[in-house]
């Protein structure tokens, strides 16, 4: 039997990542499946834009000659973590997730 996200897992995710206007106009929607889809759409945006920058991020250090394999390891580990998170939307997850983004966030402004 799959896993179905609930819905204030899913308000609890998207207020901590998603733009509070996208917040609120998707609370505005009257019918509960309906924003549980939103809610699952905009998360997986989200991420996705940050992983997008992050990695450019690192890309760019390495274009500049930077020695970032471990940056590069970790944001390929984040990737396939996100791609996993949006299949199943686990909170627990979501959490490992964002301290992933910090802890290579850190590291980046190390190098």
């Amino acid at each position: 039997m799959a896993h179905e996200p609930e819905l204030a897992s899913l308000k609890s995710i998207a207020g901590k990542i998603v733009k509070k206007q996208v917040v609120k106009k998707i609370k505005s929607v009257k019918d509960k499946s309906e924003q549980k889809i939103l809610y699952e759409y905009s998360i997986k945006i989200a991420l996705e834009l940050m992983y997008a920058d992050l990695k450019d991020r690192v890309d760019e250090m390495y274009e500049n000659g930077k020695d970032v394999f471990v940056l590069v390891t970790k944001v390929q580990l984040l990737g396939n973590k996100v791609r996993f998170f949006n299949a199943t939307f686990y909170k627990k997850d979501f959490l490992k997730i964002i301290r992933m983004f910090k802890n290579i966030e850190k590291e980046l402004k190390k190098c």
